[in-house]
């Protein structure tokens, strides 16, 4: 009788002692998820402004199948910094679609004062604000230099934050304006000058009518300057 109850509680022993012992595996195959996902949901291009946190939403029964070293992708085309999204896990030729909410921590820029539309915004305009970015709208701006120098499309009252739909590059030139031309090759490079048949911004295509007659396409250099596409 008693080599059966301590066979019973060495039995339930062990058992304890297995289950206590699968949990840290659990939470370990957890975290390196956690790791992968972390480092899939950062943007080399907002230069650290932005600091997103992903929380995992999965069920441990959506958790199961994942291999130990999933690739990983977010769903869809979504352009939201936060909210709830979806992320797949392929595990070769197996597919597991994890729910995970995304967070985001950083600095963007709002009107120092009231602007109206139209005006050119100049360093003294706006203003940096750090917080969550959770429930702010999509189009924020964490780079000052993308702002200043630029015209805004319509009014913005102090404290509202700057978004991209709201500004314009400044006209570098304009239609009817004579531009000058630069026609570049192995070897060669042709100056010549053409009226501009439309508004062009830096970096923007500008048809071009020679004094030849034809119509040319270039882009816009900083210095104003239109580099001839070749046709």
């Amino acid at each position: 009788m008693k080599l059966r109850l301590f066979s019973a509680a060495m039995a339930v022993l062990l058992c304890s002692v297995s289950a206590g012992a699968s949990v840290p595996s659990d939470q370990t195959a957890k975290q390196r998820l956690l790791l992968k996902l972390d480092a899939l949901i950062q943007q080399p291009e907002s230069n650290g402004e932005v600091v997103r946190t992903v929380a995992l939403l999965a069920t441990p029964a959506q958790l199961a199948g994942v291999c130990e070293n999933p690739e990983l992708s977010l769903v869809g085309r979504d352009s939201r910094l936060t909210g709830k999204r979806t992320v797949l896990a392929q595990c070769g030729a197996r597919r597991h679609f994890l729910p995970v909410r995304i967070s985001a921590q950083g600095t963007w820029w709002v009107a120092s004062q009231s602007l109206p539309g139209g005006a050119i915004v100049q360093r003294s305009d706006i203003e940096p604000v750090t917080g969550s970015l959770d429930n702010q709208p999509g189009g924020l701006i964490f780079n000052a230099d993308e702002i200043i120098g630029q015209r805004l499309t319509r009014a913005i009252d102090a404290g509202k934050p700057l978004l991209e739909n709201q500004l314009r590059q400044q006209w570098r030139l304009r239609a009817g304006q004579t531009v000058d031309l630069v026609t570049a090759g192995s070897g060669f490079r042709i100056r010549s000058q053409g009226k501009a048949l439309n508004n062009a911004a830096v970096d923007d295509v500008l048809k071009v009518k020679t004094t030849g007659g034809r119509t040319v396409s270039g882009k816009v250099a900083a210095d104003g300057q239109v580099m001839i596409i070749s046709q």
